[in-house]
C-alpha cells in the first residue's frame, strides 16, 4: 500500500549524509510554488506510487466517472428541473444559470478524484469536476525538488494533460483565444492563476492569444459575438468565489463563449453523489465492473434523515458526517469526536442535509514537521483525469487533523509512476 511503499524510499531521502541537499531542494520546492502565485506549502519530499497501483486507480476514476454520468442522465430522464434543483440543494441564484437540458451531457472530462490510502487499500472520498481545481504545481515542484536531491523523476504534468485537452479543442472549434479567467477575491486566496497551464499552452499553440483576467478586467469588445465565439474561457472559481452569482458567466455563455466548464458540473461535486452511488436502485444502470468499482473503492455513504438520526449517533465512532455543498474540508465532522448529544445538535440544528459515510482511516507516513521532528501525516491522494488522460497523484499532507485540505493547513507534494 501507499504509505508502507513509500517509508523505505522516503528513508533514502532523508539519508544523514544528503543534509544540505535536502535543505536546498526543499527551498526550490517551495520557491517554484511561490514564483506562481501559491501559498501552500510543499511538504519536505517527494513520493512514487507502483505502476500497477497507478493504473488500478485510474481505472476506478474513469469507472466512477462513467457510473456518475449514467446516473445523471437517468436522474435528467425522470425527475423535472425544479426536482433535480431540490435534490442536489440549487440555490435559486445559481439554478437560474443552470442549462438543465444539457446537464447529462459531460463536455470536457477534467476531474480530480480525492483518495484516501490506507493500509488496507484505497477509498474514494470526492470527485472534483472542474477545469481550475488545484494542486498541479505540486507536480513540478516535486520534480524540482528531487532534481536538486540529486534523485531526478519522469512524469507528466496535469497541466500538459490539460493543456492539451484545450490545444485539442481550440482547433477541432476553430477558437484563437484562450481566457484564463477569475476573481479578485479568489485570487487574494493565494490558488495562483495557473501560470504553468498558461505556459504549456503557449508552447504547444504559439498561435494562440492568452490572457488572464476578472470580471471586472474583461475586455467589453471581447463580449461581442464575433469575439466571444473565438474565446476558450478557462474557469478558475466555483459559482460560491463569484461576486454577481453567476452572472457574468452566464452572459459569456450567452455571447457565444466556450467555458471550461459550467453550473452543470458544479452538481456532479455535490456530496450527495456517493449516496446515490451506493443506492441499490441505481444499480441497473451500471455494468458490473462499475458496481465492483463502488463497492471496492466507495465507503458506504447515506442520506441523513429524521428517521436515521438515532441509529447513526449510536453507530458514530465508524462514521464520518458530511454537509452538503461546502468545500475545502469544510461541514465535515468525524462522530468519535463529538458527543452524542453534540452530535444531534450539529445535525439537526437548521435544514441542511447531511450525508453519513462509513469512516476510512488515512495511512499516515511520518515526516519532519517545520521544527525537524518527525510526525505523522495523515494523506489523501489527487488524481487528475482530463479527457483520458492521467498523470501521476498529487499527494496532500495534514499533521493536525484528519481532514486534509489545502485551504486549511496542509501541505502538498507529488507521487511518481515507479
Amino acid at each position: 500500500m501507499f504509505a508502507e511503499d513509500n517509508r523505505a524510499f522516503l528513508a533514502e531521502q532523508y539519508d544523514a549524509g544528503r543534509s544540505p541537499e535536502r535543505a536546498l531542494a526543499a527551498r526550490a520546492g517551495n520557491q517554484l510554488l511561490a514564483d506562481v502565485g501559491m501559498k501552500v506549502p510543499m511538504l519536505p519530499c517527494h513520493f512514487r506510487i507502483a505502476a500497477a497501483e497507478h493504473a488500478a486507480l485510474e481505472r476506478a476514476t474513469r469507472l466512477l466517472a462513467d457510473a456518475q454520468d449514467k446516473v445523471l442522465a437517468h436522474l435528467c430522464a425522470t425527475l423535472t428541473a425544479d426536482e433535480l434543483a431540490a435534490m442536489f440543494e440549487v440555490r435559486p441564484e445559481m439554478a437560474a444559470h443552470v442549462d438543465w437540458p444539457s446537464l447529462p451531457s459531460s463536455g470536457l472530462r477534467m476531474l480530480r478524484a480525492d483518495i484516501i490510502p490506507t493500509d488496507t487499500g484505497y477509498w474514494f472520498c470526492e470527485l472534483n469536476h472542474f477545469s481550475g481545481v488545484g494542486g498541479g504545481e505540486a507536480y513540478h515542484a516535486a520534480h524540482l525538488h528531487a532534481e536538486v536531491l540529486g534523485r531526478p523523476v519522469t512524469g507528466i504534468s496535469p497541466f500538459r494533460q490539460l493543456a492539451l485537452q484545450y490545444v485539442t479543442e481550440c482547433r477541432r472549434a476553430r477558437l484563437t483565444r484562450v481566457v484564463v479567467l477569475d476573481t479578485p477575491g479568489h485570487r487574494a486566496q493565494g490558488y495562483g492563476q495557473h501560470l504553468l497551464l498558461q505556459q504549456y499552452i503557449r508552447h504547444m499553440a504559439p498561435g494562440i492569444e492568452l490572457a488572464y483576467h476578472d470580471e471586472l478586467t474583461y475586455p467589453a469588445e471581447w463580449l461581442e459575438a464575433g469575439e466571444a465565439r473565438r474565446t476558450l474561457v478557462h474557469r478558475l472559481v466555483t459559482f460560491d468565489d463569484t461576486t454577481d452569482n453567476g452572472a457574468f458567466l452566464a452572459r459569456l455563455r450567452a455571447c457565444g463563449a466556450t467555458l471550461s466548464c459550467m453550473f452543470e458540473a458544479e452538481l456532479k461535486m455535490h456530496r450527495r453523489w456517493f449516496a446515490l452511488l451506493c443506492d441499490p436502485a441505481h444499480h441497473h444502470l451500471l455494468t458490473a465492473e462499475e458496481r465492483a468499482a463502488i463497492e471496492q473503492h466507495v465507503p458506504h455513504t447515506a442520506v441523513v434523515g429524521p428517521a436515521d438520526i438515532d441509529a447513526m449517533i449510536a453507530d458514530k465512532d465508524r462514521l464520518v458526517f458530511k454537509r452538503s455543498y461546502l468545500y475545502g474540508g469544510k461541514g465535515v465532522l468525524a462522530g468519535d469526536q463529538h458527543t452524542a448529544d453534540e452530535l444531534r445538535d450539529l445535525l439537526t440544528r437548521d435544514d441542511a442535509t447531511w450525508y453519513a459515510q462509513r469512516r476510512v482511516h488515512a495511512s499516515t507516513i511520518d515526516l519532519p514537521s517545520p521544527d525537524g521532528t518527525p510526525v505523522p501525516y495523515h494523506l489523501v491522494l489527487g488524481m487528475y483525469l482530463y479527457g483520458d488522460r492521467t498523470s501521476g497523484v498529487v499527494v496532500r499532507g495534514a499533521a493536525d487533523s484528519p481532514v486534509v485540505n489545502g485551504s486549511r493547513s496542509a501541505g502538498m507534494t507529488w507521487a511518481f509512476v515507479a
